[in-house]
């Protein structure tokens, strides 16, 4: 049986490490593990380190990082994700997903269509669903996520090359983009509207940042499963590449 997984991002060999208060709780009193057992931390930049609980107190939990357990580098291929705000916690379900398939940064738009308004914490709360599905998934680099922003403002700080928007009016069919590759390319920006997709003044914007429509074929998917269905093929293809089998994280 693996050890519980936590979340701390300053880790420091050698040194004594605070767990953060959300941290804390589910250690002492969701697990109710005490002095001693023995855990891993997870530094969200590519490190997993085997570590022993030293102090739990009501208000503090001191763990000790041993020894680095496992590493993995940085991404070779790496997704940005614009994907819409969705009512109903689906947004968080959104980055829970497009963490465990290793998206690499998640920028939520505010668009023409876009019916829910960002509220304070939203960003909180999507950092706090992808720190979960970090642990659970095993993956050791925490996606990037940006706070909402408008869409033109979001496209302005895209760093790939390769750019693709889902279009329910048509566009390059996607198996033919993704099968077009010599070079399957290592930056690679995807983007999804809310329900009632983009508006014509947001397609000539993505036109201008160089994006180019695609078609998710004949039938009428919701948000988050235009999402979801990217997600897949882009990790498929990822997998591919590195020749791994396509049902391991």
């Amino acid at each position: 049986m693996s050890l519980p997984r936590f979340f701390a991002p300053e880790i420091v060999p050698g040194e004594p490490c605070l767990l953060s208060s959300e941290e804390g709780h589910h250690l002492r009193d969701v697990l109710r593990l005490g002095p001693e057992k023995r855990i891993f931390l997870l530094n969200g930049q590519g490190q997993e380190w085997e570590a022993r609980v030293l102090e739990v107190a009501k208000t503090q939990v001191w763990v000790f990082p041993e020894n680095l357990h496992r590493a993995e580098p940085k991404p070779d291929f790496r997704l940005e994700l614009l994907m819409p705000l969705l009512k109903g916690g689906r947004s968080e379900f959104l980055v829970e997903k497009a963490t465990e398939l290793a998206a690499t940064r998640i920028i939520p738009v505010l668009s023409r269509y876009t019916v829910v308004k960002p509220v304070e914490k939203i960003k909180t709360r999507l950092q706090k669903r992808a720190i979960q599905a970090l642990k659970q998934s095993g993956r050791l680099w925490l996606p990037e996520i940006e706070a909402p922003r408008k869409l033109q403002e979001s496209l302005v700080r895209l760093e790939a090359s390769y750019r693709y928007f889902a279009y329910e009016r048509g566009g390059i069919p996607l198996a033919e983009v993704f099968e077009s590759f010599e070079i399957f390319p290592e930056r690679l920006a995807l983007a999804v509207g809310p329900e009632g997709g983009f508006s014509e003044e947001e397609v000539r914007l993505f036109e201008k940042f160089d994006f180019e429509a695609l078609d998710l074929g004949p039938y009428i998917l919701r948000a988050e499963t235009a999402v979801l269905f990217l997600l897949s093929v882009w990790r498929y293809q990822v997998l591919r590449v590195q020749g791994r089998p396509s049902n391991t994280l």
